[in-house]
């Protein structure tokens, strides 16, 4: 117990490896969409559900235009894809923020990425995934 707990403590308290992922999804017209914006303590570790974060879809009114357009789910109906993308992940964010806050720096992410062709650049055939690495200030990483 010792142990998990000094893990839990480091990965929360270094941010020396710290970063985000903004994690596209590559449609079958060959477009992207967003799935999510994901903290990351490392390549293979991440935070998840880390504190209790009520989910309210009045407060995306002003961008539901846009979350339709380019955050959607092709299971389920949207607003519970957000529900579970804010809960799981933006509940972790290394820098608070709201929920409108938060899907709203997703979607400026999104929208540069694409204009400087960085899913054409991430993403990987093999695995199937796009994965776009940020800093902690939300800024692309220099590969």
């Amino acid at each position: 117990m010792f142990l998990m707990n000094y893990y839990k403590y480091y990965f929360q308290n270094n941010t020396e490896n710290k970063f985000y992922y903004l994690s596209l999804i590559k449609e079958q017209n060959n477009r992207f969409s967003i799935h999510g914006l994901w903290p990351q303590y490392s390549l293979n570790s991440y935070p998840t559900f880390c504190k209790k974060v009520t989910f309210d879809i009045n407060k995306l009114n002003p961008i539901l235009p846009q979350l339709n357009e380019l955050w959607y789910s092709n299971k389920n109906n949207n607003s519970d894809f957000w529900k579970h993308e804010y809960e799981k992940h933006g509940s972790c964010v290394f820098t608070p923020l709201t929920e409108l806050e938060y899907f709203e720096k997703t979607i400026n992410l999104y929208n540069e990425a694409i204009k400087l062709e960085l899913p054409e650049k991430f993403y990987d055939e093999n695995t199937k995934k796009c994965l776009i690495p940020l800093d902690l200030d939300f800024e692309f990483k220099k590969e």
